[in-house]
């Protein structure tokens, strides 16, 4: 999953300020080898977070077996605007599998001299 932020010039519904300037972002769920599975887009200065749950719910894998057979995804792979603890165990309870990787908080360390 990750999410683009192409500069977006004059205005327009989802054109606002973000941290990189005035523009859209276009959040993007690709399947392993890049072919897109769903996307959207939302102002420059929304919260990633919260588009993780609807680009899930947009996805359907078919299957070519009759009736309803549907498959889910599995491992869910995401770069970290995209991450929290909170979305990390709601994601582990609706069956998915995260890989263990932490978001840094950007800090930077202090060290010793």
């Amino acid at each position: 999953m990750t999410g683009l932020f192409p500069p977006g010039s004059g205005g327009g519904e989802e054109v606002a300020y973000g941290g990189k300037g005035k523009g859209i972002l276009i959040h993007t769920l690709t399947e392993g080898n890049g072919m897109p599975l769903s996307n959207c887009t939302t102002p420059a200065n929304g919260n990633e977070r919260e588009q993780v749950l609807p680009l899930l719910d947009k996805v359907k894998l078919k299957t070519l077996k009759r009736g309803r057979h549907s498959l889910r995804l599995k491992v869910l792979a995401a770069d970290k605007g995209y991450d929290s603890k909170q979305q990390r165990a709601f994601l582990t309870q609706r069956g998915y599998s995260t890989p263990n990787t932490t978001r840094e908080s950007g800090k930077k360390r202090k060290t010793l001299v």
